[in-house]
């Protein structure tokens, strides 16, 4: 058997279904010290390089812009004129694949290249996103995943509603709100999720997914809290009342959150927080 064909055993489907439509770039022309700022604002490993028309010219690692800044200093501590991006990029031509190519073909290509992200790019050969290393673990710790869901039934907004700080149900606006506090993960991506509830149990929950996903809900954070506007799903499933608080636990590096009912034993408590 292959190399190719062991990974498609695990990693199913094409690069659109996995990739980040969300790329940080720098265009031709920016300077490394900008691009420094970028990094380390975003905390990002790498960044696109592009050209005016989106056209992909290659990439830079942390480590290429590293180098860059410290060959900049002079001996006396003063730094001489930093070089622009595109002068760190040492391949005649970038690594880039399509968004329909299978994805274990394109991980075989990020494992034979030892690179860390392949820019996407369409018909003309525009760039419409990344599909990184990360990525693909992702996707593959999801997969592993996929059975916590089947003892829930899954909210869809768009067909049903047509010793840790608890997480609690806002009786203004349905809103769940839980406590950052909860997330282990502080780098997760938290800000689509999709909601489901398990009637036995009372359980609530939470899986964060890209914005691509069907069913996805946006989030935000507001002081120091993550919200998820539930209205539709609260609605539905008619909880607010029905317990006062939730116990949160994290599963899988922040991948999911399952909210357990505080007082199961009694259905007749008042949902707290009202703003």
């Amino acid at each position: 058997m292959t190399a190719i064909e062991t990974i498609s055993k695990q990693l199913q489907g094409n690069v659109k279904d996995v990739m980040s439509i969300k790329v940080h770039t720098a265009t031709i022309g920016t300077h490394v010290n900008i691009v420094a700022d970028l990094m380390a604002r975003y905390s990002l490993r790498r960044v696109v390089v592009v050209d005016n028309s989106k056209q992909v010219i290659g990439v830079v690692s942390q480590r290429d812009i590293v180098r860059a800044l410290m060959s900049s200093m002079k001996p006396d501590g003063q730094e001489v004129t930093h070089k622009r991006v595109e002068q760190l990029i040492t391949v005649e031509k970038p690594i880039t694949v399509g968004p329909d190519i299978p994805l274990a073909r394109a991980a075989y290509v990020l494992a034979t290249n030892k690179i860390g992200c392949l820019p996407v790019v369409d018909e003309h050969h525009t760039l419409v996103g990344v599909l990184s290393i990360s990525d693909i673990i992702q996707y593959l710790a999801d997969d592993n995943v996929e059975g916590m869901e089947t003892a829930f039934q899954m909210y869809s907004p768009r067909n049903d509603a047509k010793t840790r700080s608890p997480a609690y149900v806002r009786k203004m606006n349905g809103d769940l709100v839980i406590p950052l506090k909860n997330i282990e993960n502080k780098r997760a991506r938290m800000d689509y999720a999709v909601l489901g509830y398990d009637p036995p149990t009372g359980r609530i929950l939470i899986k964060f997914v890209r914005a691509t996903a069907d069913e996805a809900i946006a989030t935000k954070v507001q002081d120091d809290n993550l919200i998820i506007p539930a209205k539709g799903f609260v609605r539905h499933f008619s909880l607010i009342g029905k317990v006062a608080a939730f116990d949160v636990t994290d599963h899988n590096q922040s991948k999911f959150l399952v909210l357990s009912p505080k007082n199961a034993g009694s259905n007749n408590v008042n949902a707290v927080g009202t703003t």
